[in-house]
């Protein structure tokens, strides 16, 4: 057998453990296995694997796992739940609708779903203990509104955003059509709302009822002594500091991970948590199935399945002559992909080959290129597509089973809203 299809059967079995044994084995153990599978196979240098294990999204991830947990340890989150428990009077929905929206704001000046979430879930975790509401009824819907709704509005990280595709137009000698700053605005907005409505009024009806108790170091405690007031202050401070780093973090010259990063060493230096509280707040398990996650998603796309699925999907949108039918297509293959590959891979490997399939058609590339943006930008039911998926089981104390379940419709609906959207108004014939 050849190494593509030797990753296959690895990648293949590796679901299969994720959906039938993750109950009595950790979906992060399983993940490490199937990388050592990869290793010894051949399937992936061992310089690459090791390399998954120092990504900056899976340093922003433990780092703001500490920070998050450093604000949880301050009195903040229980009179930010209790103040907003007042003014809701009592009504899930409404505080709900109040979280998704900071998310959804928040998401269009921070380019990472995975940030995004870390700085709204502790707040939103504290409101569930003191209505005494499960949080994995409201996890998802953070979570689904982070990864779906970010870089919509035309600011600083949409119109980054801009330039790196018109950068591939020109990269690719096809300018006959171009990318303005309010072409991502255009084609993301009715999605972006329809998100909004899905995860307030939709996704709660499909969420479990697990336990209080979840795998985040945000898990109901003891009650602790409080801290003193200058560790208070400084919990609060860090935790405003970082928000606004990773909201100005292109203008300060300093990486999201790299703000997260000295948030999380200031919590551990300030004696606000134990040391044992600090390297469970970590959650190691979650960051370990991340790099799996990522490991995996390396191998397949080194050993040619994208190119190969790739190849085959320009064969097929080359003898489709209709709109609906080929921007149905240029969204599901990436949707699917990016489930079990990182979202910015299969982002990055898809645009060019659409720009490629558009040019060799003389057809407008924008259309496809929004599609494959959202359907890389909407990966929810795996733990492989992006880290903000781990994060949101962490939370959530959800199975893949459970994702699967909370995740069909809001896939209906944004398939069809995209897809007859952005076709009308970008079509490609």
């Amino acid at each position: 057998m050849n190494q593509m299809t030797i990753c296959l059967i690895i990648f293949i079995l590796t679901l299969l453990a994720y959906a039938f044994l993750s109950s009595r084995v950790s979906m992060a153990v399983i993940s490490l296995i199937s990388v050592a599978a990869l290793m010894v196979t051949g399937c992936m240098d061992p310089n690459d694997a090791l390399s998954c294990f120092a990504n900056s999204s899976a340093i922003l991830m433990a780092s703001m796992f500490v920070v998050s947990a450093g604000l949880n340890r301050t009195q903040m989150v229980k009179k930010i739940s209790a103040f907003i428990c007042r003014i809701s009077k009592g009504s899930f929905t409404k505080v709900l609708a109040g979280y998704v929206i900071l998310t959804c704001i928040l998401a269009q000046f921070i380019p990472s779903a995975a940030a995004c979430f870390s700085v709204v879930f502790p707040l939103a975790y504290g409101v569930c203990k003191e209505m005494k509401i499960a949080p994995s009824k409201m996890m998802f819907s953070l979570g689904i509104t982070a990864i779906g709704t970010v870089i919509t509005l035309p600011f600083s990280a949409s119109v980054s955003e801009m330039a790196r595709i018109q950068g591939f137009l020109e990269a690719y000698e096809y300018t006959t059509y171009n990318m303005s700053i309010m072409d991502i605005m255009y084609a993301k907005t009715p999605t972006m709302i329809a998100i909004l409505l899905l995860a307030i009024f939709v996704v709660p009806r499909f969420a479990p009822d697990n336990e209080m108790e979840s795998e985040l170091q945000v898990k109901e405690q003891k009650e602790q002594e409080k801290l003193s007031p200058v560790r208070e202050f400084i919990g609060y401070a860090t935790f405003v500091c970082v928000l606004l780093g990773l909201l100005f973090s292109n203008q300060i010259g300093l990486k999201t991970w790299q703000v997260a990063f000295i948030g999380a060493l200031v919590i551990a230096a300030s004696g606000i948590m134990t040391k044992k509280e600090l390297i469970e707040s970590m959650n190691i398990s979650m960051v370990l199935l991340f790099v799996g996650a990522l490991a995996i998603g390396t191998a397949l796309s080194g050993t040619g399945v994208a190119d190969m699925i790739g190849n085959h999907l320009s064969g097929i949108i080359l003898s489709v002559h209709n709109n609906y039918i080929a921007g149905f297509i240029f969204f599901l293959v990436p949707f699917v992909l990016t489930q079990f590959m990182l979202n910015l891979g299969i982002y990055s490997i898809f645009v060019p080959l659409y720009i490629m399939i558009c040019k060799s058609m003389g057809a407008n590339p924008v259309g496809p290129i929004m599609l494959c943006m959202i359907a890389s930008m909407t990966a929810f039911f795996t733990p492989l597509a992006t880290p903000a998926v781990p994060q949101m089981m962490g939370a959530g104390n959800y199975t893949v089973k459970q994702l699967m379940k909370m995740g069909w419709v809001p896939f209906i609906v944004i398939t069809l809203v995209s897809v007859f959207w952005v076709m009308t108004i970008y079509p490609v014939f």
